[in-house]
């Protein structure tokens, strides 16, 4: 009788285990998740690579770096994250104001939001 509970107990705690690791196969990585959202979201108008040809948006090739030197006291995340949610917040020197949608603080989960940050600080 003990050993069958202890056989039990050892085939729920490796069942679990292989819950937990599909689970964490199953959930994209924040960075990852980030880069296809921003194919989806952002890459029809904004190139992420130094030397492409100007796009309708500024390219954000680097832009983690230009986001970590901010001096409006903002971490990079912080101002990423506005930049986002509020894209006429800082324009870009040659683009116009008004021109970016304002609505992805709204159209973008919060989680989607922060793969989206997360994705864009890996851009140095």
């Amino acid at each position: 009788m003990l050993l069958r509970c202890l056989i039990g107990i050892i085939l729920l705690l490796v069942l679990a285990a292989c819950g937990t690791a599909a689970q964490s196969a199953s959930t994209p990585e924040p960075a990852s998740e980030g880069r296809r959202l921003f194919g989806l979201w952002c890459g029809g108008c904004h190139a992420v690579t130094a030397n492409a040809p100007a796009g309708i948006g500024p390219g954000l090739a680097g832009i983690a770096t230009r986001a970590a030197a901010k001096p409006d006291g903002l971490s990079a995340t912080a101002w990423l994250r506005r930049e986002v949610v509020d894209p006429n917040a800082t324009v870009t020197p040659g683009y116009a104001p008004g021109f970016m949608p304002i609505t992805y603080g709204r159209d973008l989960r919060l989680d989607q939001l922060d793969a989206l940050v997360a994705y864009m600080l890996t851009l140095n």
